[in-house]
């Protein structure tokens, strides 16, 4: 058995296909949020991972604006969801919402339900013994959990290392074009990149951190990590 974490496919369902031809039967993936939005097939990607027995998903920042404006419109269809929707459709996220809205009424109901209630993180240990910690945007575990912002806060990236030696923070969240400008950490500009040039995860904060987002959307990538060895399996859309 091996286990793995992705994040941020962001309704690229070709990738979530890929991957799922990839693993073994007996592999557990953890998702790190932000299934859909922005990409092409965001609603159909939500329900795939979601239904799907070998991910844990965990919620996203696009997850929680969904279920937020879901929660607003199952309470007043007509008026109740303005500035939620705005802000979910500045984000990329009108289609997912509005294909929501074409599931039947206790479907609607049940899908808001799921989502609201999705994990914000989860702890593996690995097979070298380290403690794994998984979440959408990172966090530092040593600040107090009722302080941690566990799927919007990009502050933690600019911290330094204070948690033990045998701990690694894995997120997505951050597209690694600006981990680059906020972390100095060296990536390849996407119109630089030759095709099917991976774009590697970013390590960082004395490589106790990884940010595992591509930037599903704009470069067509997606890689999954193995969490115990830490190699990258890269997956591309297919034209």
């Amino acid at each position: 058995m091996k286990v793995y974490a992705v994040s941020d496919l962001h309704g690229c369902l070709d990738l979530y296909k890929q991957i799922k031809n990839f693993i073994q039967p007996e592999d557990k993936v953890y998702f790190l949020g932000d299934a859909g939005d922005r990409g092409p097939h965001s609603w159909e990607t939500i329900k795939a991972v979601f239904e799907d027995p070998q991910f844990v998903y965990l919620k996203g920042n696009h997850e929680d604006m969904l279920v937020k404006t879901m929660r607003k419109f199952l309470n007043d269809p007509m008026h109740g969801f303005g500035h939620d929707l705005q802000l979910l459709a500045h984000n990329g996220g009108r289609q997912t919402f509005d294909d929501w809205r074409h599931e039947s009424e206790t479907d609607q109901t049940e899908w808001y339900h799921r989502l609201v209630r999705l994990p914000r993180m989860e702890k593996y240990e690995n097979k070298e013994g380290k403690t794994i910690y998984l979440s959408h945007a990172g966090f530092d575990p040593d600040v107090e959990e009722s302080w941690r912002d566990y799927i919007w806060d990009r502050d933690h990236i600019y911290n330094s290392w204070e948690a033990s030696a045998d701990e690694i923070v894995v997120h997505g969240h951050t597209p690694f074009v600006y981990m680059a400008d906020a972390y100095g950490i060296e990536q390849p500009q996407c119109e630089e990149m030759p095709e099917d040039e991976p774009i590697h995860a970013a390590w960082y904060c004395e490589h106790h951190k990884v940010c595992i987002d591509c930037g599903a959307f704009f470069t067509g990538q997606t890689l999954l990590l193995d969490l115990d060895t830490f190699e990258e399996h890269y997956f591309y859309v297919k034209e």
